[in-house]
């Protein structure tokens, strides 16, 4: 998207980023450099209620050298409508059945003609200066991917956590990923090596992703500095389908697991992968799994969690 074409973008009365305009450019600024070609797929399905605000922050970056295509799954509020009004600015877009999140990541990318890979799902946002930060580790540090900050917030946008960089330690990618999703960005060919993402996988197609890059990489170039916010929401499927989530996660730990010669790598990987597990069904609302289902599964996934203080007194204070 060139700048010149700022002047005709939507206009809004709404506060804060990304409602305002294009933000001033950053010292040192050159809008003759060659920036690398970054692309942005947003998958997205009856989402209206926040993709007008995923769009303008990836639009009203100010970066130079932008390719954004929305991959839209056919959807029935006025997602469509949105996504007109911003029609100038975008390099591709369809509104079309698929056969799901992953596969319609797959389709845009298809399109995308960038160095720089990154999606952005339709109730998430980018923070101020993202892509400038990106390009600028792509030019100087010799990285096949990146990762930074991200902000995970209420739907108001209220920032509820802020990610740091986890301990690079090869042991912690058999327990979950080290990066959020919003906040990672790769190089087109790591994408063609990887081979893109399993369209079989409708949870954790990220977190198996991750796994097939470190294989060329073991982790990513890391930028301290905010890069996204991840929208914690009811209706998403985060919130929704944890059970489905741990399903995946298991399968594909056990495919692309590695050689690890220590005893003490495996001994950290089962029971870190244990504790992570408790947790998450600990954090389930009552209606998914009855408080005395939770604490059984405790008792007989982490019976260590029994010695601990914490755990002990959020079974006193919360009753689970």
């Amino acid at each position: 998207m060139l700048l010149s074409s700022i002047q005709t973008f939507p206009q809004s009365d709404r506060p804060g980023w990304p409602w305002c305009m294009v933000p001033d450019p950053l010292p040192g600024y050159d809008p003759e450099g060659m920036w690398p070609k970054i692309s942005i797929v947003t998958p997205s399905y009856n989402q209206a209620q926040y993709l007008e605000e995923t769009i303008r922050s990836v639009l009203l970056r100010g970066y130079p050298n932008l390719e954004y295509i929305i991959i839209d799954g056919g959807s029935t509020d006025n997602s469509v409508e949105i996504v007109k009004k911003y029609e100038p600015w975008l390099a591709y877009w369809v509104s079309e059945k698929d056969r799901g999140q992953s596969h319609a990541i797959n389709k845009g990318f298809q399109k995308a003609t960038g160095e720089i890979y990154a999606w952005i799902n339709s109730d998430d946002y980018y923070a101020p200066g993202a892509f400038y930060k990106v390009g600028s580790a792509f030019m100087q540090h010799h990285t096949q991917w990146v990762a930074g900050i991200t902000c995970k917030t209420h739907p108001d946008g209220t920032i509820v956590q802020t990610t740091t960089k986890i301990e690079e330690k090869l042991e912690i990618w058999y327990v979950g990923g080290l990066y959020h999703q919003q906040g990672v960005f790769w190089r087109r060919n790591l994408w063609g090596i990887a081979g893109g993402i399993d369209e079989n996988l409708q949870y954790c197609f990220d977190y198996d992703l991750w796994m097939k890059f470190i294989k060329v990489q073991p982790f990513a170039y890391w930028i301290n500095h905010h890069l996204a916010n991840f929208r914690i929401q009811p209706d998403s499927k985060t919130s929704l389908d944890q059970l489905k989530f741990m399903k995946e996660r298991d399968l594909v730990y056990h495919r692309n697991r590695f050689p690890l010669k220590r005893f003490s790598s495996h001994y950290f990987i089962w029971k870190k992968r244990r504790e992570r597990k408790v947790n998450i069904y600990l954090s389930m609302q009552s209606e998914i799994i009855s408080p005395a289902r939770k604490f059984l599964l405790a008792l007989w996934n982490t019976p260590w969690f029994f010695f601990n203080f914490q755990f002990l007194y959020r079974i006193y204070k919360k009753g689970l």
